[in-house]
């Protein structure tokens, strides 16, 4: 298999003798064949030579070009999930060679393949199941409680804790230790972390909603949770880092999985504060980016400047077309941490544009250059990402830097409540969605109960939904004028996180600005949009509604909901 090579341009200052530098990552691709969401690099063979390791093989350093068999499996379903999720490397029985931890789809076992040495490369690899059940979808195999030998940190069956190898016996099953009540998503999860929050020179546990004390005694029990909002549906791997310099560990962390958000949480003596990086939208990124699905994140020093930076990009296909941008670039960047007068900055760099990132990004010098390459597995197969650097001259330098951005974003429209008549529990003199009789370009329409949505209120506690629809396509409603006079429309629609931007015409012609109908937590109504709409003829009128776009961060589903339309004559 001949490598695909594609060098792409980043940017940073070299610390050597000062001189300014461009990084690079050399794409090479180890396969375009989806075998894992994870991913990892150890010496298998013992040449002195870093490995790459991706699902059911490993490939041979330096130049990664020869594939060697660990266990027998057949290509993954892209429109399913892998078996094989994560990938940790260690030798579990001190021969000196490096064994391979995995970690399947949430609630499966986890496996040591047990490395045969150089005689056995040719078959597949001793299996053992050490732990039967692995849930949370960021777990860490790293130094917890011991500082010498690592543990598994997950959760299994709903409780927060870790699993320990029996080390006299390490391919035996494996002890679990809860530290927490049964709190814990039964198989799933997201967001999860190992650091020292408190300073007290012990490993924490960090989840999405707070972090759990490590205690000076593990014998009393569970772990003190300090609860804390990191992250309302939980991202990926999380850290404790002082991003700030003041002397406390702050929490880094991705804020939705399979949606979008990328923060820093500053310790304070009142509690955490978040500090968004990156959200879902360009204006929520001081330089414009914005990618969605950070399934993965690591931490570690990019540059050589001695501060750690983040290491993350898109889970392309995380949850297929479920998520949104689910179809944009399949990029990895790192965001350079840097600190000044003015505060702390994050600056992204863009490290590739089509390898993307799995369920587990990897770290590491493979190439023993002594920089930190990346590693990706997922669905677009398998990648090493080869870190490079040139030194240019100032000019070169300042051309190259990304450049801060100013984005105003326009307000969504939205209005008042509409006046309720509370004994019919509608609002008077209104063609209610419910009741229309229209076909749309594309899609269905039907109407839809709105009882059990509590966060907003519509007229007759229903609605008109339309779903199917793409960009361009049309609904039209039929409304009658009894007399030529001017006309001003009101309208109510519904907003949730799956719905569209729209645009209201009369006659073909567009009457207002764009409605957007995306809200990113409650399904809820717009209030009274009032439309200015001239001089109406009297007899009919076609009101279209026509789907514009979506929302970055909406679902891409493209649904609308109307709630209730008027026309009413100007006196």
């Amino acid at each position: 298999m001949k490598p695909h090579l594609a060098s792409l341009l980043l940017i940073i200052a070299s610390a050597a003798a000062g001189q300014p530098a461009l990084h690079t990552f050399d794409r090479v691709q180890l396969t375009d064949i989806y075998y894992s969401e994870g991913v990892n690099a150890a010496d298998i063979d013992n040449d002195g030579h870093m490995d790459a390791i991706y699902g059911p093989f490993w490939f041979a350093g330096p130049d990664f070009k020869t594939k060697h068999l660990i266990y027998k499996t057949f290509p993954q379903p892209r429109e399913a999930y892998a078996n094989h999720f994560f990938a940790w490397t260690y030798d579990f029985n001190g021969d000196g060679w490096t064994d391979v931890l995995t970690a399947g789809f949430p609630g499966t076992p986890a496996y040591v393949y047990q490395n045969p040495g150089k005689e056995g490369h040719a078959a597949p690899w001793p299996k053992h199941e050490v732990f039967d059940w692995v849930s949370n979808e960021s777990p860490h195999f790293v130094n917890l409680v011991d500082k010498e030998k690592p543990v598994l940190v997950c959760t299994r069956d709903g409780y927060f804790g870790y699993a320990e190898p029996s080390w006299n016996v390490p391919f035996e099953r494996w002890n679990f230790y809860p530290i927490s009540d049964r709190i814990a998503p039964t198989k799933f999860g997201h967001g999860l972390g190992v650091g020292d929050v408190n300073g007290d020179g012990r490993q924490d546990i960090l989840m999405k909603d707070g972090w759990f004390e490590q205690p000076e005694d593990l014998t009393q029990g569970h772990w003190t949770l300090h609860k804390a909002a990191f992250a309302p549906r939980g991202g990926a791997e999380m850290f404790a880092y002082d991003v700030d310099g003041d002397g406390d560990n702050d929490v880094i962390t991705s804020l939705a999985a399979h949606e979008f958000g990328l923060a820093w949480h500053e310790q304070t003596p009142t509690g955490f504060k978040e500090h968004l990086i990156m959200g879902d939208r360009p204006a929520q990124n001081r330089y414009g980016v914005v990618f969605s699905e950070l399934h993965s994140v690591q931490l570690t020093d990019m540059d050589g400047d001695g501060l750690k930076d983040i290491v993350t990009g898109k889970t392309y296909w995380s949850h297929h077309k479920k998520s949104p941008m689910w179809d944009a670039g399949a990029v990895v960047y790192w965001f350079k941490l840097t600190r000044s007068s003015d505060g702390v900055d994050w600056v992204p760099m863009k490290a590739d544009g089509e390898a993307g990132i799995g369920r587990q990004i990897i770290v590491k010098d493979v190439n023993g250059d002594k920089l930190p390459d990346i590693l990706t597995g997922g669905m677009k197969g398998a990648h090493v990402l080869l870190h490079r650097v040139k030194e240019v001259s100032e000019a070169e330098w300042q051309a190259a830097q990304p450049k801060r951005v100013t984005i105003i974003e326009k307000p969504p429209l939205r209005g008042g409540p509409p006046i309720f008549d509370e004994a019919t529990n509608s609002v008077p003199d209104v063609i209610e969605g419910e009741s229309i009789t229209a076909k749309p370009s594309k899609g269905t329409v039907a109407p839809q109960s709105m009882k059990n949505f509590t966060a907003g209120r519509w007229s007759g506690a229903s609605q008109l939904f339309w779903r199917g629809g793409d960009v361009g396509d049309t609904l039209e409603i039929e409304l009658k004028v009894d007399n030529e006079a001017e006309y001003t429309l009101e309208s109510v629609f519904t907003i949730a996180p799956d719905y569209a931007i729209v645009e209201l015409t009369l006659g073909g012609k567009p009457i207002g600005e764009p409605i957007d109908l995306y809200d990113s937590a409650k399904v809820s109504t717009t209030g009274v949009l009032e439309h200015q709409v001239g001089k109406l003829a009297a007899g009919p009128h076609k009101l279209g509604i026509r789907i514009t776009g979506t929302n970055p961060a909406a679902k891409p589903s493209n649904f609308v909901g109307l709630d209730f339309v008027k026309l009413f004559r100007k006196r």
